[in-house]
C-alpha cells in the first residue's frame, strides 16, 4: 500500500523529528489506534454531497436526487457514488468523465453547507489529550478529505489522513487500516475502526481492530457486527477514556 505526499501529511500533523527515514513513526511508546472514518461519522457533508451529484446530473440533463436517494449511494467511494448517481441515465455517460466532473463539483461547494457533528472537536481533543494515536480515513479522495479536515479545524487532533486513493484498495478492504497502523508505528492490538457504514465496520473486521458503530450518521450497519453502538463521537470518547486499564 502506498501514501502518496505521506511526508506533506505528517509534515503537517507531527514534527519531522518524529520520523524515521522512511516516514514512519519513531516513538518510545506504542500508542493506541484510532481510525475514524469522515462523512457520516466526523463530519455531516450530506448537503454538499448532494449538490455535487446534482450538479453532475445537470450536465447530463437529469433532474436533481433527493438528498436521502444520494445519502443512500455514498459510501463505496466516488466511482461508485457517480455510477449510481447515474443509473437512470437512457445512455449511460462515460464514467470517467462523469466522476471527473463531479469531482470538479463537489470540489467547488465541499465546504458551503459541511459541518462537524456536535461534540466532534471535544471528543477528538480529549482523546489526542490522552496520547491516542487518531487517524481519519475515508474513501472519498484524500486531497478533499484533508482540505475538509484542515478547514475545519480537525488537523492538530490527527496524526494521519487517508483517502479512497491513498491506497490501491478502499474500505471494507483492511488495506487503509492496516497502512494507518503502518505508517503511525501503532499494533493492531486495542485498535478501533469507528464509522457509520458497513464498510467501516467490514474493514475493521478484516484488520481485526474492534468496531464502533456511530448510529447519528447516514450510512448503515447492514449485515456487519460492532462492539459499541453511540449517538455521538462523545459517547465513544467516554468508552475508551473511562475503560478500565489495559482493555
Amino acid at each position: 500500500c502506498y501514501l502518496r505526499g505521506i511526508k506533506g501529511h505528517l509534515q503537517f500533523y507531527v514534527p519531522l523529528s518524529n520520523l524515521t527515514q522512511n516516514g514512519e513513526f519513531d516513538s518510545p511508546m506504542t500508542r493506541k489506534l484510532m481510525v475514524f472514518d469522515l462523512d457520516g461519522t466526523v463530519v455531516d457533508s450530506r448537503l454538499d454531497l448532494c449538490t455535487g451529484v446534482n450538479l453532475m446530473r445537470e450536465d447530463y440533463s437529469l433532474g436533481p436526487l433527493t438528498l436521502d436517494t444520494v445519502c443512500s449511494y455514498v459510501g463505496n467511494g466516488v466511482r461508485r457514488l457517480v455510477e449510481r448517481a447515474l443509473s437512470d441515465a437512457a445512455t449511460a455517460p462515460d464514467t470517467d468523465e462523469a466522476v471527473a466532473r463531479m469531482k470538479t463539483h463537489y470540489l467547488a461547494h465541499m465546504l458551503d453547507e459541511t459541518s462537524v457533528y456536535p461534540g466532534v472537536p471535544a471528543a477528538l481533543a480529549r482523546l489526542h489529550e490522552e496520547g491516542l494515536c487518531l487517524v481519519v480515513a475515508s474513501n472519498k479522495p484524500e486531497g478533499p478529505s484533508r482540505r475538509i479536515c484542515e478547514a475545519l479545524g480537525l488537523g492538530g487532533y490527527l496524526d494521519l489522513v487517508l483517502g479512497g486513493d491513498s491506497c490501491p484498495n478502499m474500505k471494507p478492504d483492511p488495506e487503509p487500516l492496516l497502512a494507518a497502523a503502518r505508517h503511525t508505528g501503532t499494533e493492531l492490538t486495542g485498535a478501533w475502526m469507528v464509522g457509520d457504514n458497513y464498510t467501516d465496520l467490514g474493514a475493521g473486521r478484516r484488520a481485526g481492530f474492534q468496531r464502533c458503530f456511530c448510529r447519528y450518521g447516514f450510512g448503515v450497519a447492514g449485515d456487519e457486527t460492532f462492539d459499541l453502538a453511540v449517538d455521538s463521537l462523545g459517547d465513544f470518547a467516554d468508552a475508551i477514556l473511562e475503560a478500565p486499564e489495559g482493555s
